[in-house]
């Protein structure tokens, strides 16, 4: 591996929208989809946008006028699937919706089986019988049962989605938590120099990517009203040289850990700032 050259990263994309983040999901073709939510006012926004050009497709979008009580269940590069709550104060899911991914447009609603996985060409959905399952095939297109599975092809649609998921997810770095028995010596000596005597440092999650070495860490801080929190702070770091490359805070005051900040996709790392923002770094100087 080659010598990184320079000694500075920046913000390849930012985006941010209502709400504060709440989740999002690869759909393929290199498009997340998400959701931010208005706790106060009750409202759901939905978003889409290619990671690696940042180009937005959904920003703001109120399906049904921002019906807070529909959330995301996985998408496709041409479809974002949604399921209902049965009750607002239930975490149940019922009916599976199907909207366009770059139009929001609604594309059908079925409304007998819940969501469990999608291919190419249809999608895999159940329904909760008295003592067991049944699961079935959706045409992608209509959201029209095409079959009803039989035992053997039933438990076969758990393998299906295990090896999708392997291949949609191929190309995502997640963050490991460091300790002695999975990480080298110059790994730790860098991350240990730029922590310095922190209390709060023996929770730090990092990911190598080439001669990338990206961390976050936790620093106890007083605010303005003198009031102690943790700050969660991101670190970039050129493994070679040891030089600092990048340096963000994920949350200025949080009240606790939180796993699973970042994550690299392909050669771009997507982290969420306070919430309310994505940031992606690519990762090539």
């Amino acid at each position: 591996m080659g010598l990184i050259k320079k000694n500075k990263l920046s913000p390849h994309w930012i985006f941010s929208q209502s709400g504060n983040l709440w989740r999002f999901v690869f759909a393929g073709n290199d498009i997340i989809v998400g959701e931010t939510r208005d706790i106060d006012q009750r409202l759901l926004y939905l978003f889409s946008l290619n990671i690696l050009t940042g180009e937005v497709f959904l920003k703001d979008y109120m399906f049904e006028d921002g019906n807070y009580w529909i959330s995301i269940e996985s998408g496709n590069p041409d479809t974002i699937f949604l399921n209902r709550y049965k009750q607002p104060d239930l975490p149940y899911h019922k009916n599976i919706v199907a909207l366009d991914i770059k139009t929001g447009n609604k594309k059908w609603e079925n409304e007998e089986y819940l969501y469990f996985h999608h291919t190419e060409n249809e999608v895999y959905a159940y329904k909760q019988l008295f003592e067991d399952s049944e699961f079935v095939r959706l045409d992608i297109s209509t959201g029209k049962c095409i079959e009803i599975l039989d035992a053997n092809k039933k438990n076969n649609v758990y393998k299906i989605r295990d090896d999708d998921d392997d291949i949609l997810y191929k190309d995502v770095l997640y963050a490991d938590e460091l300790s002695s028995n999975n990480s080298n010596g110059n790994i730790r000596h860098i991350i240990k120099k730029e922590v310095k005597n922190t209390n709060e440092g023996g929770h730090i999650e990092y990911i190598i990517y080439k001669n990338f070495l990206i961390f976050n860490y936790y620093e106890k801080v007083f605010d303005k009203n003198k009031q102690l929190s943790l700050e969660n702070r991101i670190r970039i770091f050129d493994i070679l040289t040891e030089k600092r490359l990048y340096a963000d805070i994920l949350n200025q005051n949080s009240a606790y850990k939180v796993p699973d900040n970042f994550l690299v996709y392909k050669n771009v790392l997507l982290y969420l700032r306070n919430k309310k923002e994505i940031v992606a770094i690519k990762l090539e100087i």
